[in-house]
């Protein structure tokens, strides 16, 4: 499922290269760029984590491919990423349908954000920092998961506001 997945989305989205890194347990997918060309990776903890659906992970690879082909606001640490907020609209929007009509495959949003925050209940609450969370909160509406489930679930994601500093 996973390998008709990054097909789809290859055909989907030239120019971004899309890969799994099956070497590391880290539960997490990142957009980056690299020697000139675009890159969104899935980590194997998440793309093997036994709670993630086929609807996550299309949510996380239209959240990844957002940072790259959204418009607006960028991260301040690489002014070639969108921010978090403009890449979760860019995925339940025009990623979306650009996904659905180039491929046919389409996305249960309600199914992927359920299995992701089942996911983000399973992990060790001590792995992350809330000295961290409390600051990226503060920032972007999207630094906290429930804050940018409930967003996303109504629908009602604002516009971006202030700096972006992080990524997911």
């Amino acid at each position: 499922m996973l390998d008709v997945l990054l097909c789809q989305f290859r055909a989907a989205f030239a120019g971004i290269q899309y890969e799994v890194d099956t070497q590391t347990r880290i539960v997490n997918a990142q957009a980056f760029h690299a020697g000139g060309c675009r890159f969104v990776r899935v980590y194997g903890g998440l793309a093997f984590h036994p709670l993630v659906s086929e609807d996550a992970l299309v949510f996380t690879l239209l959240h990844e491919t957002g940072h790259h082909r959204a418009r607006g606001r960028r991260f301040a640490g690489d002014p070639g990423l969108a921010c978090d907020c403009l890449a979760d609209k860019w995925a339940v929007g025009a990623g979306a349908r650009a996904l659905r009509r180039r491929t046919g495959r389409s996305m249960n949003l309600l199914s992927a954000l359920d299995s992701l925050d089942g996911t983000v209940a399973s992990i060790d609450a001590d792995a992350a920092a809330p000295s961290r969370r409390s600051h990226r909160s503060r920032d972007c509406w999207a630094g906290l998961w429930p804050a940018r489930k409930s967003r996303l679930r109504n629908g009602n994601a604002p516009a971006p506001t202030g700096p972006c500093y992080y990524s997911c």
